[in-house]
């Protein structure tokens, strides 16, 4: 606390002579100016009375040696020393120096200052004849007729002046010395009083930073290091409920950790395990635990976990793929790599969290592959019905009504179920991601044009009206043949869902950095407690009714996979009665 006292005098000691220094400066510089001043005016008004006087003692002035011949009794009355100088500049009179010894001074400043026709002319120099710095002050001398007969011109030395100024910065020193020692005695008992207080507030302050929460200030203060202390108090007192609390938090994160399903392990920024939880050990194969400490390299036995962590470290973003663990036992983990900030500013750790999802990708692949190979059992026989009925109605066959009928119905049933295999091929492949995807421009104007094209003979025949509205000309990148098959199967069952002489428009807008092309059409609707299935495999509003218009129940799943192919989403607004409009967005730019 001394220190604190110390600062405190010094910052005042400085503050004041700072201050002095300035005042007398200030106060010097002032005081000058204003004897300079007087001295000038003074000067000023002797010249100007001593060249009257010269003038009226004489009858006739109208040379200058008229002038001087009354000189010897004005020079007895003034002090200072007196010049008289002829208009050409030669000096006809000095009362200090021999004339014959001043050359001209026809470039004096202050002589030519009257020649300009100036009631006074002023200059400060060092004299060359004196060798001494004097305060100059010149007056015309004027005859009779009003013509210039001379100059008169008094000197005072410059010292004579200064004198006064270094009386009243002696008095200045002085003074400031003074009450510099006053103040100071003064500071340093006020300063005694403040740093008791603020001495014992340090030492709650200390305590509190080693931990000790339950320390409080109870000493007297006044004013603001009173309201100090206090705050210190209720510092003090909310630290110890927070400690509390962190400390009841800490306990149940760490049971909440301990008891997820997902695996969780902290690595700091030297790629040290800090943390794991059982779930980790069991998802890695062995204790893990007891590698805290050590690299996170000796746990994950996996390159692909490892590269990811790398990554992380690296771009300092979140990581997520999906790891294939080959030891101690083939595993599929999802992966996600969070960072997030360490204890020290800068400091980067990371989350590693896993989970375990090698019994869900099995049973997706046990459904995969069932609709597969269903579909593909089933194509065989139906592929041969068909030709069959084919070549029936083809042939040279008797004119049998019924017979024809007949194969007519298995021609149509055949088609049916051709396209429902090739429907559940094409959604096999689109949930596998494994349908190639071709990247080039597409103008969505124009693929919405050519589908309706292939819509227009059913348009037709139901009197439904297609229109395109354009809001915004856009390009995007992407598969077309895969953009026209989404928009194909959407106006195609917005066509098929609406009554005769009905209404169905595209939009076609940019918000942000998507294009948005919505399917709007005025139709029978969705019930809104089923809009949320109808992305769904096999899944029918109205089964008989889509039965009868052809439908397969795999359009919209289709579609949804075709626009995720796309990094797309589509979602679907409609009213029972009123239509339906679909919604699909896709990025202008691929990723």
């Amino acid at each position: 606390m001394k220190k604190l006292q110390f600062r405190i005098l010094i910052i005042f000691i400085a503050i004041f002579t700072i201050f002095s220094i300035s005042i007398s400066l200030f106060s010097t510089n002032l005081l000058q100016d204003y004897a300079g001043d007087s001295q000038q005016k003074a000067l000023s008004s002797q010249a100007k009375t001593i060249a009257n006087m010269l003038q009226m003692n004489v009858e006739k002035t109208t040379n200058l040696e008229s002038i001087m011949t009354d000189l010897s009794t004005l020079e007895m009355q003034s002090e200072e020393r007196m010049t008289i100088i002829d208009p050409s500049g030669v000096v006809v009179f000095d009362s200090v120096t021999d004339k014959e010894a001043l050359e001209n001074h026809n470039d004096r400043e202050e002589f030519q200052e009257v020649l300009d026709g100036n009631e006074v002319g002023t200059s400060v120099r060092k004299s060359e004849s004196t060798n001494e710095t004097l305060y100059y002050v010149a007056v015309p001398l004027i005859g009779e007729q009003g013509d210039l007969l001379g100059v008169l011109r008094l000197a005072r030395p410059v010292a004579e002046i200064n004198q006064i100024s270094d009386q009243i910065k002696n008095s200045l020193l002085i003074f400031s010395l003074l009450a510099l020692s006053l103040t100071t005695f003064v500071t340093l008992i006020i300063t005694k009083r403040i740093a008791k207080p603020i001495n014992d507030i340090m030492e709650v302050a200390e305590s509190l930073s080693a931990k000790r929460y339950q320390v409080r200030y109870t000493g007297s203060a006044y004013g603001e290091v009173a309201d100090l202390g206090e705050t210190i108090n209720d510092l003090a007192t909310s630290l110890e409920e927070q400690t509390q609390e962190l400390v009841q938090n800490d306990k149940r994160l760490s049971e909440l950790i301990n008891h997820l399903v997902i695996g969780v392990m902290l690595i700091d920024e030297h790629r040290m395990i800090k943390m794991v939880n059982p779930a980790m050990n069991i998802i890695l194969g062995e204790d893990v635990s007891k590698l805290v400490g050590n690299s996170y390299i000796e746990a994950t036995k996996s390159y692909g976990l490892s590269h990811l962590i790398e990554k992380a470290y690296q771009k300092n973003e979140k990581q997520n793929d999906e790891i294939y663990f080959y030891y101690p036992k083939d595993k599929i983990v999802d992966a996600n790599i969070v960072p997030i900030e360490g204890k020290e500013p800068g400091e980067q750790n990371l989350i590693v969290l896993l989970y375990d999802i090698t019994e869900i990708r099995r049973l997706e692949k046990v459904r995969t592959d069932f609709v597969t190979n269903a579909s593909h059992e089933l194509k065989t026989p139906i592929t041969a019905l068909k030709g069959f009925s084919e070549t029936l109605l083809d042939g040279a066959m008797e004119d049998k009504e019924v017979l024809k009928q007949f194969l007519e119905i298995m021609l149509a049933e055949s088609s049916r179920l051709d396209f429902l295999v090739n429907d559940i091929l094409e959604l096999s492949k689109l949930e596998q991601k494994q349908v190639p995807m071709k990247v080039e421009e597409i103008n969505l104007t124009e693929a919405v044009s050519s589908t309706f094209q292939l819509v227009k003979q059913k348009a037709e025949e139901k009197k439904i009206e297609l229109n395109i509205l354009e809001e915004d000309k856009l390009l995007i990148t992407g598969d077309s043949s895969r953009l026209k098959q989404i928009l194909a199967n959407l106006i195609n069952n917005a066509v098929v869902y609406t009554q005769e002489g009905g209404k169905v428009e595209v939009t076609i807008k940019k918000e942000n950095e998507y294009a948005v092309i919505k399917v709007s059409d005025n139709g029978i609707g969705i019930p809104e407690d089923e809009q949320d299935r109808i992305f769904e495999r096999f899944y029918r509003v109205d089964k008989a009714r889509s039965r009868n218009f052809g439908g397969t129940g795999l359009g919209l799943s289709i579609v949804k996979y075709l626009v995720e192919n796309l990094n797309g989403f589509i979602t679907v607004e409609s009213k029972l009665g009123l239509g339906t409009t679909f919604i699909v967005k896709l990025p202008i730019q691929s990723k």
